[in-house]
């Protein structure tokens, strides 16, 4: 109830009207006389006074209604005050119930109205937007105008631009084919620097690509950042929405534990009442038992007195006891449930004082969330008058739009009036091209044919006269090729003398190879051949041993046998150790010969071992040269095909440059015809003249080409070494003199120079070449 009055009194305060300020002061003054709930009221006129700044935004249309709300709201709170009093302590409950309720119908219904007030507040938004996007749209198609008008007028300025340039293409015609030619020559540079820009550009892309992962892992970064944000954004706004739920449920704790307080309240006042009428009845018994002690002491000193009718007073005395005795009781028993009944309001009273405390902590957090609220309020507010900013602006912009499109509309009529005039200029202009066009084909047709012999003839003498510089040039670049040819046949050439010295000395090598094992498997013969003398000597050995024994015993047999005849005997003696002697000496012979011949063998085989390691040591070290030389002349090889493939080039341009004389002077004999036969002549010989140089020129490309390739074919030829050129001595084992044979191999291979020289001098001539005396010696000489 009380929650409901501060609301109530706070509607009154804060009223625009006269009378409702003049209620809201009676009824402060009123309230100042009671205590409850302060707190609430000044937490109720604050949020009224956000209604009221609410309500008060325009006084236009949808805010008289809400003012009509706030009057019969005013009214009824005048009937409450009235009420109130009367009444200080509510007898009936229904009657501010039901002004309760229709105090919430009505802030429903003021509540409505300003739902409806901010719903139109957004449609006017929402119309200011569109307006805007209309505004934009007008805008775009009024650019999209204006470009199809800058377009139209360029493509008129292009249109004539062309016509220019038709005129101008005429004339450049015969320009482009000298510059074609230099581009030719400048697209060599173009391709190196373009070479030097890719790598550059590689580089920068691989730079590009380096900057692009990094951003790409800034961005997720970033995006992960962003994700966070929002998580976190989501989880704000639903605690926002819990602690919105948790103080509609606090609000509505309040408004239980109110009215359960003012319960409460009622009670306690009830209990109050009760206690004073139970003080006031035991203060009465409390009186009457004084009064019966008063009367008891009496009666005692009536019985000092009167001891006399002590029998007949004490049964009155008994009952007086027992009367005060019941009264007694009753007051012990009225003290106990007095004690014991303040103990209980000590409690309540307690637990009031909680339950207040509590009521403070969540009217405290309920003045903390209203705060909150109040600056939501604020910042609607803010964000209202940042609307009604934007309201001024958008009005600003219309002007100013309407001001563009003023000038827009200006700016058409200008751009009609100009189309007007450039179509008018067009056609005055196609007009008088097309006079011109006449004019001046009815000129050219009387004056083309003379500029085009006259052009013709002087385009001829300038080619001509072109033709014949490149003819230098390639002249030139023939004797600088020629030079290069010599070059390369003077390399080729002493590649060719290496290689067969290379290979003479290589077959010679393989010769005194062939030898050695021919004088190998001689000596192995002869070894074998006499191993059989000796086998055989030896079998001569032993019979001649076997008849000297057979003698020996002979003549042991004859001494024994006979004792006579001494003289015979000494001569039989003499004889026996004669033969014995001469038998004794062919067998020691053969043995020291057979060993002078073993040692000798055994030396020349480890002397011709020696020799084999040494020349198989010449013959790697002649192959690694061979395939060093074999290197060579492969680069040689490939720069000859380069040379051969620049020779064809040069080849197909002066073919090209035959067709092209032959195409000019056929035009030269359509276009010359007034011109006398001796000029004909003269400038027909001259062409007859160019085109036999380019003929003989190419011929002799051709010649030179075919001969390098015989050369080649030859210098391959020549590898493959006869044998004729080399031959050793083969009637026995002897040591090779090293000075003869390398004077050999120099006279051989100056033969063969000599003969190849021969052959190419040859073929200089057959191809009209004429070579000096001086290289050719020079070539030879080593």
């Amino acid at each position: 109830m009380g929650f409901s009055e501060a609301i109530r009194l706070n509607l009154a305060s804060y009223s625009s009207l006269s009378p409702c300020q003049y209620c809201s002061t009676r009824v402060n003054q009123k309230q100042k006389s009671l205590v409850a709930f302060p707190s609430s009221r000044r937490g109720k006129r604050r949020s009224l006074l956000t209604v009221k700044s609410v309500l008060n935004i325009n006084d236009n249309g949808t805010a008289e209604p809400s003012k009509v709300l706030l009057e019969k709201l005013f009214a009824q709170t005048q009937k409450l005050e009235r009420q109130t009093n009367q009444n200080s302590v509510y007898p009936d409950e229904d009657m501010p119930y039901s002004n309760l309720g229709v105090l919430e119908s009505d802030l429903q219904a003021a509540l409505m109205a300003l739902l409806k007030r901010e719903e139109d507040l957004q449609d006017a938004e929402r119309k200011v937007l569109s307006e805007k996007k209309k505004l934009n749209r007008a805008k775009e198609g009024l650019e999209k105008r204006e470009r199809i008008i800058v377009e139209a007028s360029l493509k008129h300025e292009s249109l004539q631009e062309e016509l220019k340039r038709a005129n101008v293409e005429l004339a450049s015609q015969a320009r482009e084919i000298e510059e074609l030619k230099q581009k030719l020559r400048e697209r060599d540079e173009e391709l190196v620097a373009m070479q030097s820009s890719l790598t550059l550009k590689e580089r920068e892309l691989d730079q590009l690509r380096d900057e692009i992962a990094n951003k790409t892992k800034e961005v997720s970064v970033a995006i992960s950042e962003f994700e966070n944000k929002s998580q976190l954004l989501s989880k704000a706004n639903e605690v926002v929405k819990r602690q919105e739920g948790e103080i509609h449920a606090l609000q509505r704790a309040l408004k239980v534990k109110e009215e359960e307080l003012e319960i409460s309240m009622a009670t306690k006042k009830l209990e109050q009442e009760k206690l004073r009428e139970t003080e006031a009845s035991l203060k009465k018994q409390t009186e009457e038992w004084l009064i019966a002690q008063d009367e008891v002491n009496k009666l005692q000193k009536e019985t000092v007195k009167r001891l006399g009718e002590a029998n007949e007073t004490m049964e009155d005395f008994s009952r007086v006891k027992r009367l005060l005795s019941d009264v007694r009781f009753e007051l012990v028993s009225s003290r106990k449930a007095l004690v014991f009944s303040r103990e209980q309001m000590k409690e309540k009273e307690l637990l009031l004082e909680q339950q207040l405390e509590e009521l403070e902590e969540q009217r405290k957090s309920v003045l903390s969330y209203m705060q909150s609220l109040r600056d939501a309020h604020t910042e609607v507010e803010s964000e209202r008058v940042k609307l009604r900013v934007a309201e001024a602006k958008n009005f600003a912009l219309e002007r100013e739009i309407l001001v563009q499109r003023e000038l827009l509309e200006g700016l058409r009529e200008e751009l009609q009036n100009e189309k007007s005039l450039l179509e008018q200029a067009t056609h005055n202009v196609s007009v008088i091209q097309n006079e011109l066009d006449k004019t001046t084909n009815a000129f050219q047709v009387s004056q083309n044919l003379l500029q085009e012999k006259e052009s013709s003839l002087v385009e001829a003498k300038l080619e001509i006269q072109h033709l014949k510089s490149e003819k230098a040039s390639l002249e030139v670049l023939l004797q600088e090729k020629d030079e290069e040819l010599t070059e390369a046949r003077n390399k080729l050439e002493e590649v060719n003398r290496e290689v067969t010295e290379l290979k003479m000395l290589m077959s010679r090598r393989e010769d005194q190879l062939t030898q050695a094992n021919a004088m190998l498997k001689e000596k192995d013969v002869h070894l074998h051949r006499i191993e059989g003398e000796l086998g055989s000597s030896k079998l001569k050995v032993t019979e001649a041993e076997m008849v000297v024994e057979r003698i020996a015993e002979l003549t042991s047999r004859l001494v024994m046998s006979t004792t006579t005849n001494g003289q015979d005997q000494k001569a039989m003696r003499i004889n026996n150790e004669i033969s014995f002697d001469s038998m004794q000496q062919p067998v020691e012979k053969p043995r020291d010969d057979y060993g002078m011949e073993n040692k000798r063998l055994v030396m020349e085989l480890n002397f011709t071992r020696e020799n084999l390691r040494i020349k198989e040591m010449e013959v790697l070290a002649v192959q690694r040269a061979l395939t060093f030389k074999d290197e060579e002349i492969n680069v040689v090889m490939g720069k000859l095909k380069a040379k051969e493939q620049e020779l064809k080039r040069f080849k197909e341009e002066t073919v090209n440059d035959s067709e092209d004389l032959k195409l000019l002077y056929a035009l030269a004999q359509e276009s010359i015809e007034g011109k006398t036969m001796g000029d004909l002549a003269i400038e027909k010989l001259q062409l007859e003249a160019a085109q036999l140089e380019v003929e003989a020129a190419t011929s002799a490309l051709q010649k030179l080409a075919e001969m390098s390739t015989e050369l080649l074919t030859q210098a391959d030829m020549s590898i493959e070494a006869d044998p004729s050129f080399t031959g050793m001595p083969g009637n026995g084992f002897h040591q090779v003199n090293n000075s003869g044979g390398s004077n050999d191999c120099i006279a051989e291979v100056k033969s063969e120079v000599g003969r190849l020289w021969s052959l190419t001098e040859k073929l200089l001539e057959n191809a009209g070449i004429v070579a000096g005396t001086s290289t050719g010696n020079k070539g030879v000489t080593l």
